[in-house]
């Protein structure tokens, strides 16, 4: 009952505050980057960018600790770190995915997903089960989420245009055992892991999103939506500058891509 009303609280005190104009983000951090940059934060606050030929890494304070070629692996189209100790970067031009290890040197053969029964691979995203991560085969519709290796077994959520009536997916996440797909004209689509609808979110213009356990973070091109998943109170919040690009959040951290630079920002009510 604490905790409910506890939360209750919360999101009010959030109402109140957003509506005052007293919401303020302070700048921690900043890291250079190109607009046309890829990049993804670990859960210790290492950023990981590509940056022309390079993959780079940074650590929490912005010094770069490792930087490697990635010529071999071709345009990078997404890096998704797995734990503190690998990470995978998928190519939706190559049609492959490399793991890497914690000083992005290449530590198996690339693998090719055409092996893996996907026709076109248009979003690649690692899951929170071991060794497992989702494919989304665009050709098909369909979700694959394949197990890395040889062992454990496949699984596919099939025919996604027919059960949600799209197929324009935008961005795609899957965080606390949860499967959220964006459409940017339709709405925010949440499914578990074996494709069962659990809700939807008829918020147009998404372009990227986070969630934990108690929140969804809606990044839009002019503010920051966070949904309070028990109530589904909202509030909205503005950017902390203009021209943002991209959105992740990382524990208590944000953080906003622009044209020329990665910030990260911490938020205080």
């Amino acid at each position: 009952m604490k905790s409910k009303l506890y939360i209750t609280f919360l999101c009010i005190h959030f109402c109140v505050i957003v509506c005052n104009g007293q919401n303020k983000w302070e700048l921690i951090q900043t890291y250079s980057v190109d607009s046309n940059s890829v990049w993804n934060v670990d859960v210790l606050g290492n950023v990981y960018v590509t940056k022309n030929d390079l993959l780079q890494k940074f650590d929490s304070v912005g010094i770069l600790k490792f930087s490697q070629s990635q010529k071999s692996i071709g345009k990078i189209s997404s890096i998704q770190p797995i734990n503190t100790m690998k990470l995978i970067v998928f190519s939706e031009e190559q049609q492959e995915y490399c793991v890497l290890d914690n000083t992005l040197t290449r530590i198996e053969n690339c693998v090719d997903l055409s092996e893996k029964d996907i026709s076109y691979a248009s979003f690649f995203v690692v899951s929170a089960q071991p060794d497992k991560y989702w494919v989304y085969d665009q050709l098909n519709s369909r979700f694959h989420l394949v197990s890395h290796g040889q062992t454990g077994q496949n699984q596919d959520i099939e025919n996604l245009k027919g059960i949600l009536n799209s197929n324009n997916f935008s961005f795609v996440l899957e965080q606390n055992y949860q499967l959220y797909l964006v459409d940017s004209l339709k709405g925010v689509y949440i499914l578990d892991l074996y494709g069962t609808l659990l809700d939807f979110l008829p918020e147009r213009n998404v372009l990227s999103l986070s969630a934990d356990e108690k929140f969804i973070y809606l990044f839009r091109q002019n503010d920051l939506k966070i949904i309070q998943k028990e109530t589904m109170k909202s509030i909205e919040i503005k950017m902390p500058e203009a021209e943002i690009l991209d959105f992740k959040k990382n524990g208590s951290s944000f953080y906003f891509k622009t044209k020329t630079n990665i910030k990260k920002f911490k938020l205080f009510f």
